[in-house]
């Protein structure tokens, strides 16, 4: 019975792991066609720079196009096609290209008009653009909907838009108000908000210790452990997991973000990966916030 249970378990796994990256490559299929303003099936440094300015990250901060053309661009041929779009992009690739520039560029962008406005006009203006049925408050459905598709600058994974909603909506009454949206999200508040969520709904804690059904993935974690422990002092540095993950793509073809990997694993926020930790399963939407609260410290 057990046995049934196991293979039953990770068939549905199987399954639902298919359909999350099928339904990301059809989100980034219909930027790609957005982004691809004259329909050549190619984006240009033009199309990409021209479809985000004046667009802010989620720290409200312009979206550097030029970066982020070249992390897509992954043979370097100046042009990005759908299916290096659908790998997604490469940061370090982005920064080994821009030390290889040859050419000036071929167009002067315009200055965009936001780029003259304050902070608190920019708040506005990015309120305006998520509030589609102009009532004067942001859904969570509304802030989904403008992040989708849409690439975080510092985790390189596309942008939750959920968690953004529940890190702005400060006083918790399920909408955001002018007010929440010009100040800084509290990622804290939204991970525990969507764990909270998760909990009521009887929605599985991916962080919480495996069952006894998860008991070859527990083991194979064990095995991988010990290999990645290079200095042999029973913890995995980030330098550790980086060196493993040097090279690997995750089933979309995309560069695995060990950074990403490392800080959702490390719960107990000390800089480093214990077995304890190491053998339970990675909650990405923590490992997103875990990643941006450090960015931000360095």
């Amino acid at each position: 019975m057990k046995v049934l249970t196991n293979l039953l378990k990770a068939t549905f796994f199987f399954i639902g792991s298919f359909i999350i990256a099928q339904d990301t490559t059809e989100q980034r299929t219909v930027l790609f066609n957005t982004i691809d303003t004259d329909g050549n099936e190619v984006i240009t440094n033009r199309e990409m720079r021209a479809f985000y300015r004046g667009k802010l990250n989620t720290f409200g901060e312009p979206i550097d196009a030029k970066r982020l053309f070249y992390a897509f661009d992954a043979n370097r041929n100046s042009i990005i096609t759908l299916n290096e779009y659908v790998k997604g992009p490469d940061f370090k690739l982005a920064t080994k290209y821009r030390d290889r520039w040859q050419y000036p560029e071929r167009f002067q962008e315009e200055v965009s008009i936001e780029d003259n406005l304050s902070e608190s006009e920019k708040a506005i203006t990015k309120f305006t653009r998520i509030d589609i049925d102009k009532d004067g408050k942001i859904t969570l459905d509304e802030m989904v909907d403008f992040n989708k598709g849409k690439i975080d600058n510092i985790t390189g994974e596309l942008i939750n838009g959920k968690l953004i909603f529940y890190a702005l909506d400060a006083n918790e009454n399920d909408e955001i108000s002018l007010d929440e949206i010009m100040s800084k999200p509290d990622m804290k508040l939204g991970y525990e908000k969507i764990k909270s969520n998760r909990t009521e709904v009887g929605g599985a804690d991916s962080i919480a210790e495996p069952t006894s059904s998860d008991e070859d993935y527990v083991n194979q974690r064990i095995t991988l452990f010990f290999q990645l422990d290079l200095d042999k002092n029973y913890k995995i540095s980030l330098e550790e997991l980086q060196t493993y993950y040097e090279g690997k793509k995750d089933k979309l073809g995309k560069p695995i973000n060990a950074k990403l990997r490392f800080y959702g694993l490390d719960t107990y926020e000390d800089g480093s990966i214990e077995l304890e930790e190491f053998t339970k399963k990675i909650d990405f939407v923590y490992a997103t916030f875990r990643l941006k609260e450090v960015e931000k410290e360095n």
